[in-house]
């Protein structure tokens, strides 16, 4: 179980790392989607279950390794937020949470004035 959870947190915390990047057209695939809800989800559900896979591989060390403990008090509410908060429940998110090479694009098509200024 704790192989699976390492694997898939860094199979997807990568995956949302290149996405971010958008370094060429297929990593930037997300923002052409239809809705905001597959921006969300690239931004935000992607690392955010990606911190919590990690944390789920990293759990049977974090008795043994306090920093383990330490990282965990951190990273879980985090990516918590990330998943639900942002993700999920759609609160609005802060501009500086969005790459900077799609701040534009993702103020015009989602009608995000603040954005603009």
């Amino acid at each position: 179980m704790s192989v699976i959870g390492l694997v898939l947190g860094v199979v997807l915390l990568g995956l949302a790392l290149w996405e971010r990047l958008g370094r060429g057209e297929q990593a930037r695939a997300w923002l052409r989607g239809p809705s905001e809800a597959g921006v969300r989800g690239a931004l935000f559900v992607l690392p955010g279950l990606g911190m919590l896979s990690l944390l789920v591989g990293l759990s049977p060390w974090m008795g043994d390794v306090p920093a383990l403990g330490f990282l965990a008090l951190v990273l879980a509410p985090l990516g918590l937020w990330l998943v639900f908060g942002w993700g999920a429940l759609s609160l609005p998110y802060p501009r500086w949470s969005v790459p900077r090479w799609s701040r534009e694009s993702i103020a015009r098509r989602f009608d995000k004035e603040r954005w603009m200024r």
